[in-house]
C-alpha cells in the first residue's frame, strides 16, 4: 500500500498527469474564447526526463511563438530559485534520518544510495525523506536527466520572452509537508525494501506520459492518492483551485504558454475541468507530431 503512493508521489515530484473525460491523448491544450482576444495554450510537463526524450515539437513550437510569455508552476528563471529549492527539501528543525529511522533502516537506505546513486547518506541527512525519495527517480531513468521546464526558459529567453510561476517555492513545498516526516520516512523504506515493485510502477506511469495515454495515467495516479486521506486534496485539487484564477489573468492579459506539471490537468478538479467551468473552450491540439 505505501508503495504504491509511494510512486505516486514520485510521479507527482518528476512527472505528473491526468485529463478527465477526454479520449484524445494529447499533452498540448488550446485555450480559447470567453474574454480572451487570443487563444493560450497548456502543456503537461514531466520534471525530470532523459534528455533524449524531451522534445520541443512543431506544435510546440508554434504554440510558444504564438504566445507572448512563458508560465511554469515556479519561475525557473528567477534569480537564487535553485538555491531556495534545496533549501526548502531540508529538514531545518534539527531533526535527522536518524532520528526518522531505525538503526537498520538507515543503514539500508544508506547503502542503497551508496551502490545505486554513489552518494553518501551523510550528505543527504537532513533532506526531507519525501524529497529523498525522488532520488530513485533517478535510478529507474538510469541517464543524466534534464527537463521540459528547463528546456522552455532556454526557448523563450532566446525569443525575448518573460518566464513567470504560479506559486512560489514556499508554496509548492508546504503543499508536500502535509505529511508528517515519520510517514515520510516509512514511505522511503517501503519503496526500497520493494524495490522491484516501485521501479515498476514507476515505468508504467512514464511510459503513460510518453504514450499520452492520459486516462490511464490519471486511473493509476488516482488510485494510488486514495491510500492517504487528503493526498490529491493537498496536492493538486488545492493547488489547482488557487492557480485558476492567476491563469485566467495572465491570459487576458496577454497569449500565454502554460506548463505545469502534468497532474494537474485533470480529473474532475483538474486545470482544464476548471478552465472549462470558467467558461473557456480547451481542445486538445494536432497530436500530428508531438
Amino acid at each position: 500500500m505505501k508503495k504504491t503512493l509511494f510512486a505516486t508521489f514520485v510521479a507527482i515530484l518528476s512527472l505528473c498527469l491526468s485529463i478527465n473525460a477526454q479520449d484524445t491523448n494529447a499533452l498540448l491544450w488550446q485555450v480559447s474564447g470567453k474574454n480572451l482576444s487570443q487563444p493560450s495554450y497548456l502543456f503537461g510537463t514531466i520534471h525530470l526526463m532523459c534528455p533524449d526524450d524531451i522534445q520541443i515539437t512543431q506544435p510546440m513550437e508554434d504554440a510558444l511563438k504564438n504566445s507572448q510569455q512563458l508560465v511554469l508552476e515556479l519561475d525557473m528563471d528567477e534569480p537564487g530559485m535553485m538555491m531556495n529549492m534545496q533549501k526548502v527539501a531540508m529538514m531545518t528543525d534539527g531533526t535527522t534520518l536518524n532520528d526518522l529511522l531505525t538503526e537498520e533502516e538507515h543503514q539500508m537506505v544508506g547503502d542503497y544510495l551508496q551502490d545505486s546513486l554513489k552518494i553518501p547518506i551523510q550528505a543527504l541527512n537532513t533532506m526531507k525523506p519525501l524529497m529523498l525519495s525522488t532520488l530513485t527517480f533517478l535510478d529507474v531513468l538510469n541517464c543524466q536527466p534534464g527537463s521540459y521546464e528547463m528546456q522552455l526558459v532556454q526557448h523563450v529567453k532566446e525569443q525575448g520572452k518573460e518566464v513567470l510561476g504560479l506559486e512560489t517555492i514556499e508554496d509548492q513545498a508546504q503543499a508536500f509537508d502535509f505529511i508528517p516526516l515519520e510517514e515520510q520516512a516509512d514511505y522511503l523504506v517501503e519503496a526500497i525494501q520493494k524495490y522491484d515493485e516501485t521501479v515498476s510502477e514507476t515505468e508504467a506511469l512514464l511510459a503513460a506520459y510518453q504514450n499520452k495515454q492520459v486516462e490511464h495515467l490519471y486511473d493509476l495516479t488516482h488510485a494510488s492518492m486514495q491510500e492517504m486521506d487528503g493526498a490529491e486534496e493537498a496536492l493538486l485539487t488545492n493547488r489547482n483551485n488557487k492557480w485558476i484564477s492567476k491563469m485566467e489573468e495572465m491570459a487576458q492579459s496577454q497569449a500565454t504558454f502554460f506548463a505545469v506539471g502534468a497532474a494537474h490537468l485533470g480529473g474532475p478538479m483538474g486545470v482544464i475541468a476548471l478552465l472549462k467551468e470558467q467558461g473557456y473552450t480547451v481542445e486538445a491540439v494536432s497530436s500530428v507530431g508531438q
